[in-house]
């Protein structure tokens, strides 16, 4: 009987959501213009999407017990609106209906904006009183009703087409699913991203993006070892990832970096709290032919929650509590790499740690041709003529004329797609006699057997 309970009321917040936060989104979105920024204001920035999409994490219930108790193996952070939410869906489970009934009243006053939050709290009240069915078989006037009730909507908007409203439903039951599994998600301690071979000092932080989990993962770097400091729930672009051209609403896949910051203030109530930039297309992209710009990292409006996992043109977006976390967190140069799903690599994988060894060799052989001026090699070395903005042979040529000269900070990673298979490399290259150093990013793709230098350039 209590298993029975516990799953009809699943399947109201399941129901309630999914139907009824789609609808009240088709009705908001044909009733409000987009604006865009002028990309000479803002460099490059992105377009926005054509409906907005709220969510929720009300995920335990698309999922069913087992994600639920997935969910409880990891402890929560109670102060984010997800957290909370989860909480609300683990009382439910343990049959505690007037705590989770509480929890999601708190919950709902504390974030209005937060639409399957106060869709998951009518459905509680709705089983409180004995009705076990779910919204979306309840009469079309006790749903009009309730959504009056718990969410505010544009009386004179028109009402959505029904396949729009399926549409909607499918994505948000997805993003229940997403948010329940990747927040319930525990990850094996040590376990990083295999596209990180080897982190200088001077990169503190590392971002993870794992676009099936709709999940972004951030790491502190100490002291060359990755750690997990937090997770946070993602939207990529309508037609999901891969990238090519521009205007195709995809998000592209590889190691970026994050350029600057732009304040919210800057932007349109659309992006939210801010904006951090990315560097695509990078040389790789730009070596494969892939086109278009302006991906970023981006907030909510003030008046959604979140957005369902393909929602943007291909920026990655979050909660605007999420994106202030990272806007405080991360600086200039953090690398970002974005996977339709991550592959991890454990402490006692001997693949990665191999592999960096590898590459650092082939990194002293750059050296070692540099300082014996040694031309052959060095055309072999290259290839050709490296393809950057600002092409450092000249300053190479100046700083390996000092006999102790040598590679600092470096910072190693992998990439490889059907096109190719690259290495991103930072480094400063330093000499005390010099008293200065160079900063330097170069890409070098493997050919045959031997990697070659694709570009290199004196970062910024």
């Amino acid at each position: 009987m209590r298993r029975m309970l516990y799953r009809a009321l699943l399947v109201l917040c399941v129901g309630a959501a999914a139907v009824s936060t789609a609808q009240a989104d088709a009705r908001q979105e044909k009733s409000k213009p987009v604006a865009k920024p002028s990309k000479r204001a803002v460099s490059a920035a992105p377009k926005p999407a054509s409906r907005t999409k709220l969510a929720a994490a009300a995920g335990a219930a698309a999922a069913g017990g087992a994600a639920a108790a997935a969910a409880s193996a990891k402890p929560l952070a109670t102060h984010t609106a997800e957290a909370r939410l989860l909480e609300v869906i683990q009382l439910v489970k343990r049959q505690e209906l007037d705590a989770a009934l509480k929890g999601a009243a708190q919950l709902t006053a504390d974030v209005p904006n937060f639409r399957a939050a106060q869709l998951v709290y009518a459905d509680l009240l709705r089983f409180k009183t004995g009705r076990v069915t779910g919204w979306a078989n309840a009469p079309t006037s006790e749903v009009t009703q309730l959504l009056v009730k718990h969410v505010p909507t544009d009386p004179k908007a028109m009402p959505a087409p029904p396949h729009e409203l399926q549409e909607q439903a499918h994505g948000l039951q997805k993003e229940l699913q997403r948010r329940v599994h990747g927040a319930g998600a525990v990850l094996a301690a040590g376990s990083v991203p295999r596209e990180f071979l080897q982190l200088g000092a001077s990169v503190r932080h590392a971002v993870a993006i794992d676009a099936s989990k709709s999940r972004l993962y951030l790491f502190r770097n100490d002291k060359g070892k990755l750690r997990l400091i937090g997770d946070f729930y993602i939207s990529i672009g309508k037609f999901g990832m891969g990238k090519s051209l521009e205007g195709d609403q995809r998000t592209p896949q590889g190691v970026y970096f994050i350029g600057r910051q732009i304040p919210g203030a800057r932007l349109p109530d659309f992006y939210g709290k801010g904006a951090l930039t990315l560097n695509y297309p990078n040389d790789w992209d730009k070596a494969v032919e892939r086109s278009g710009d302006g991906i970023w990292l981006h907030g909510s409006p003030p008046d959604q929650f979140a957005r369902l996992p393909e929602a943007s043109d291909g920026c990655i977006v979050l909660a605007n509590p999420d994106l202030i976390l990272l806007m405080k967190t991360l600086d200039r140069q953090t690398p970002v790499l974005i996977r339709d799903k991550l592959q991890w690599a454990g402490p006692a994988d001997k693949t990665q740690a191999k592999s960096a060894d590898t590459f650092v060799r082939v990194l002293d052989h750059w050296q070692q041709a540099w300082k014996s001026v040694d031309p052959l090699l060095l055309t072999k070395m290259y290839g050709h003529e490296p393809t950057a903005e600002h092409a450092p042979r000249a300053r190479l040529t100046e700083f390996f004329r000092f006999a102790d000269i040598g590679v600092q900070d470096l910072s190693v990673y992998a990439w490889k797609d059907p096109q190719g298979e690259v290495r991103i490399v930072d480094m400063q290259i330093g000499s005390r006699k010099a008293g200065k150093t160079l900063p330097l990013r170069q890409y070098w793709r493997l050919k045959g057997d031997r990697w070659e230098v694709l570009s290199e350039e004196i970062r910024s």
